[in-house]
């Protein structure tokens, strides 16, 4: 059985019924339109890059974010944001044991999405 995603928020965290929703519409479907509203959830997983990706040099002049994951950019990726006139914020990946957070970190690379359970 796959341990609940409520499990890895704080307690009283309102982002949780939303990631809870979010879960379900992002794994509908691949490609799914993103959110009118940039401050709710939708899927980004297109717009990420796996950081071992033989473009992941490119993926910054190209308007893509690096990911550092074990599952690279084969699970969904949701977040906050439109990434233009809002940038990314609160990110997730879908884990098979629920959402676990991407933290962002700033690189002389290029800001990273940082998968950490």
């Amino acid at each position: 059985m796959a341990r609940s995603p409520w499990t890895r928020w704080p307690a009283g965290t309102a982002a949780l019924a939303v990631v809870g929703l979010t879960c379900a519409a992002a794994a509908g479907g691949a490609g799914a339109e993103p959110a009118t509203d940039p401050h709710q959830f939708s899927d980004r997983t297109a717009e990420f890059v796996p950081l071992g990706d033989q473009n992941a040099l490119a993926a910054r002049d190209a308007g893509r974010h690096l990911v550092l994951s074990p599952h690279a950019t084969r699970r969904s990726i949701v977040c906050r944001g439109d990434g233009a006139a809002v940038p990314f914020y609160d990110c997730a990946q879908e884990d098979g044991l629920g959402w676990a957070p991407l933290h962002r970190t700033d690189t002389p690379v290029g800001e990273v999405w940082i998968y950490f359970p």
